[in-house]
């Protein structure tokens, strides 16, 4: 007999601790090396490890008020890539190189998406010699590469990461409540191939899983002091995982990088347990019952070291549209199409409408704007303590699923 791993989504995650921590809270992985904050006055605008929304609107409609937003635009305009990689799972090719200033329409841009999409890109793209389209290797057929992030290199010596939960769509960026990680790291004249940070082993490893695709910036990551950057990385990529590598991608992954980040502490006193508040646009097939995968692997990797009394299990709010939301959103049900959540499914697992709570943002004034962002929020004592944001929607085919053969 042999434990595996099945997973049929490529999703790229970032995880990061929030400013606010416990007192008596000791993490030396998260600590930066290097002064953070704003980035040097070339990238003015963009901050080393923070989350941004993107706007509601400004593209085919006027742009609504939302503080603090950033449009792919602006941040494009702001890097002033001299190359670029973007990957995605849904890419409209107008769409993004309307977002290049036009004199930056020329410089090289790779696009990554699935190798089933590669063919009809390039169509639409030929007329753009700068542009080179790859098709991501999908083992098994049911593999998506859902994969949301961009990779710039700008004329100041610095490497650019933005880890988003947008598809480069219009619809995306326009009508959705979206997040969007940024990170920078400057790039060495020095060929020494030692990882300066975790975060940059992180992306090292993961361009590998591309194998020699992405090779070129694989090498180029290689030589970017990313000691600055204090958050991880969680990935994984479709197919059926045996031995060691199970235990480097999805839940598992997560729950190692927990471990390290936040050792066991003293066991939590009888009344008290752990919260967790995730929200995302998809639903999937979880089990009859919560024991089955939820509970059983999923919530033990977001607990890792420090899980809750047996007698008094974590709580789990789960924040999800309800039809009337979607209904009333800025796009009407149109906003339906990214939110997947099937009847037949809910029936088969009743037991998860108990934890589930309907999708408000007034604070953000995001309420008629639909989430497509993936969030796992972890709350300590009312505490936060990490934060995740992924494309990885609730289901096992993006967190994979443990099996015994």
């Amino acid at each position: 007999m042999s434990a595996h791993f099945s997973l049929s989504g490529r999703p790229h995650t970032v995880i990061g601790k929030p400013l606010m921590k416990r007192a008596n809270e000791t993490s030396s992985l998260s600590v930066p090396s290097k002064k953070t904050g704003a980035i040097e006055d070339s990238v003015p605008i963009l901050e080393q490890g923070k989350i941004y929304f993107t706007p509601i609107g400004g593209i085919t409609v006027p742009r609504q008020e939302s503080e603090g937003a950033l449009g792919l635009n602006e941040v494009i305009s702001a890097i002033r890539p001299i190359d670029s990689l973007h990957l995605s799972f849904l890419l409209d090719f107008q769409f993004l190189i309307s977002c290049y200033p036009s004199q930056l329409k020329d410089k090289p841009i790779t696009l990554v998406v699935g190798e089933k999409d590669a063919k009809k890109l390039r169509q639409n793209s030929y007329t753009y010699p700068n542009v080179e389209v790859l098709g991501a290797p999908l083992p098994i057929p049911y593999g998506v590469h859902h994969t949301k992030m961009g990779i710039f290199e700008s004329e100041d010596g610095k490497v650019h990461v933005i880890v988003s939960t947008a598809n480069l769509t219009t619809d995306d960026w326009e009508f959705k409540t979206q997040q969007f990680y940024y990170a920078v790291g400057n790039k060495m004249e020095s060929e020494d191939v030692t990882p300066t940070s975790l975060f940059q082993a992180d992306l090292i490893v993961y361009f590998g899983q591309y194998r020699f695709l992405l090779e070129k910036w694989r090498n180029l990551i290689k030589r970017t002091d990313f000691t600055a950057v204090a958050d991880r990385l969680v990935f994984s990529t479709p197919g059926n995982h045996f031995g060691v590598p199970v235990e480097r991608l999805g839940h598992p992954r997560l729950k190692n990088l927990l471990k390290e980040v936040f050792p066991t502490v003293e066991p939590m006193l009888p009344l008290e347990r752990c919260t967790f508040i995730a929200q995302c646009s998809s639903i999937g097939s979880l089990g009859p019952q919560p024991i089955n995968w939820f509970r059983g692997e999923f919530l033990k990797s977001l607990e890792a070291n420090n899980p809750s009394p047996a007698n008094r299990p974590a709580k789990f709010h789960f924040i999800f549209p309800c039809v009337e939301d979607v209904r009333n959103s800025c796009q009407g049900y149109m906003s339906g199409g990214s939110i997947s959540y099937r009847s037949s499914v809910h029936k088969r697992q009743a037991w998860l409408q108990v934890w589930m709570c309907k999708w408000r943002s007034y604070r953000k004034r995001r309420t008629l704007a639909m989430p497509h962002c993936k969030t796992y929020v972890k709350f300590d004592h009312k505490i936060p303590q990490w934060q995740l944001l992924t494309s990885a929607n609730l289901s096992k085919a993006a967190w994979g699923e443990l099996t015994v053969n």
